[in-house]
């Protein structure tokens, strides 16, 4: 679930796009949609079966287990409303990209070191080399307790 660190997000698939580097891809469709919504505007099971239905033929229980899936890594907040649960996303689009990248740089950070911070500085673009290297002093303080 979530905590200090936010959600549990542990895979990572390099060789998928975006956010279906970290979930599978009807969990990033269910994302999408629910980030496609207002913030204050939660969401059933029921709407997002019916949204998903016509571009892609599943049952309503695959989408059920799914949301629940995404509840218990701690993606989605379920609050119990008669006669269903309604489902809000515990982080926007940007804070989930945000927390994930951080995790990847953290865990690379972790495992291979200097290396790592090494070819963090050898990125081409400033602008994206500024902003990982911002995530991964973050990740440095979050692994030291700073």
């Amino acid at each position: 679930m979530t905590g200090p660190k936010g959600p549990e997000i542990t895979t990572l698939r390099l060789d998928r796009p975006g956010i279906r580097a970290a979930l599978g891809d009807l969990e990033a469709e269910i994302m999408e949609l629910i980030w496609s919504r207002s913030p204050d505007e939660g969401v059933t099971v029921r709407e997002v079966f019916e949204a998903l239905y016509p571009r892609r033929r599943i049952a309503y229980t695959t989408v059920m287990n799914t949301m629940a899936r995404l509840a218990r890594k701690g993606l989605l907040a379920a609050e119990r409303r008669e006669p269903a649960y309604v489902y809000r996303a515990t982080l926007d689009r940007e804070a989930f990209i945000h927390r994930f990248v951080g995790r990847v740089l953290e865990r690379l950070l972790a495992n291979f070191g200097g290396v790592a911070a090494e070819r963090l500085q050898e990125l081409a673009d400033p602008k994206t080399r500024a902003r990982l290297l911002r995530l991964t002093e973050e990740a440095r303080r979050r692994r030291t307790g700073q």
